[in-house]
């Protein structure tokens, strides 16, 4: 039979049950349920972010044109010799909510390429003067800490919030653990067995009377509320009493968990919108999932994507490159499940319109491009002419009527 956490720890540290340390497990068993809930709901947001990050595409131009080089490959397949990016990003996403912010280092070399590795730990020197150049001591990498003080220009620092929410959030959580909790406790009533039992004067004069009735409790009526079925004799002079429901209007409260139920769904709930993440999108409801999807790409997705390729074409680009048209360039339209079949008339107009050529519109769909010249290059239709043009076509017409 499984045995509830408190009883584990019980046994594991030989506590017997009733004692004050008992009351003390039973309040770290209640502080683990509020943990765990809380950091599910956390880690179901952080997850759901990491995982949209993961499925952009880390474009690299080069004096304005598309390229596929090292630093293309770095930010798309692998970072370092350890992760794929996709864990990669995971990591930094991560730690940018759960610490509000996040520190990208150089790794050691491979194939003459230096890698990117996210730091588990680090701290920030306190400066000299005001506008110095920040310094990092203490970084730790792979559970190892280095002995390199690293300078501004050296990583990639990332910030999430200018004040860090998570301490509010997680005491949100905890007033709504404690009102789940009661939630729980009014549960278990209503679906326990409750017997009131009337002793008579007869009964309580005999002498053994309080030693009997202990007995009885133990021997017969815990195994009573103990079984899923069961007999409990009634002896002269005991009478019992079935009052296990709370009444309302007269009437047996039924036992339900839609009431915790909907106490997590408001820890989710919260923790979603603390996360700018449509709570819809989170319950895994269809209604209104196409416009909550396009907010939250906008309010969330896209100004993390804003503020990665800021610092990465900042520290790895610079000023003179970017103004050169050289720059990375985070591609967030690869989210979202693209139909080709769907959205065959708006591929036509894509395309006919010269705005992109059959390779681009192949590579936003997620398929591979056909790689030929007249693939890559852009096509209009014939009636789609300058506005002059036509203005002039028109005058032409009327002359020749006249």
């Amino acid at each position: 039979m499984a045995i509830s956490i408190r009883q584990w720890l019980l046994n594991k540290l030989g506590i017997k049950s009733g004692g004050s340390t008992a009351k003390e497990m039973e309040a770290l068993e209640a502080a683990a349920q509020e943990y765990r809930i809380r950091e599910l709901a956390f880690y179901v947001c952080v997850d759901m972010i990491a995982s949209a990050i993961g499925r952009c595409e880390f474009k690299t131009l080069q004096r304005g044109k598309s390229v596929i080089g090292n630093e293309y490959y770095l930010w798309n397949v692998q970072p370092n010799r350890n992760e794929n990016s996709t864990a990669f990003l995971h990591k930094l996403v991560y730690r940018l909510f759960r610490y509000n912010e996040a520190l990208i280092v150089d790794s050691e070399p491979e194939e003459g390429i230096v890698g990117l590795m996210v730091s588990e730990g680090f701290t920030l020197e306190e400066k000299e003067r005001p506008g110095a150049e920040n310094r990092y001591r203490g970084v730790v990498i792979e559970g190892l800490e280095t002995d390199k003080v690293y300078r501004e220009s050296e990583v990639l620092h990332l910030t999430l919030n200018h004040i860090n929410i998570k301490p509010v959030l997680d005491a949100m959580s905890g007033a709504f653990s404690t009102m789940m909790d009661r939630a729980m406790k009014q549960y278990n009533w209503n679906a326990g067995k409750h017997l009131k039992v009337h002793v008579s004067q007869t009964a309580q004069k005999d002498p053994e009377f309080q030693k009997k009735f202990g007995e009885m409790l133990t021997e017969q009526i815990k195994p009573y509320f103990e079984s899923d079925s069961a007999l409990l004799p009634e002896f002269d002079g005991y009478a019992y009493e079935n009052f296990g429901n709370v009444f309302k209007n007269g009437q047996a409260a039924s036992s339900t968990t839609r009431d915790i139920r909907a106490l997590v769904d408001d820890i989710f709930d919260f923790t979603a919108r603390a996360f700018l993440i449509p709570p819809v999108l989170l319950r895994g409801e269809v209604a209104g999932t196409a416009d909550a999807l396009e907010r939250w790409l906008s309010v969330c997705i896209d100004p993390l994507c804003d503020q990665l390729q800021e610092e990465i074409n900042r520290k790895r680009y610079g000023r003179r490159e970017f103004l050169e048209g050289s720059r990375i360039w985070i591609d967030s339209s690869s989210i979202t499940h693209f139909d080709m079949f769907k959205n065959a008339a708006n591929v036509e107009k894509l395309v006919g319109s010269g705005a992109y050529s059959i390779d681009d519109v192949l590579e936003a769909a997620g398929h591979p491009p056909i790689g030929e010249e007249w693939s890559r290059a852009h096509w209009m239709t014939l009636n789609i002419i300058p506005v002059i043009e036509a203005i002039k076509d028109e005058r032409s017409e009327e002359d020749n009527g006249q």
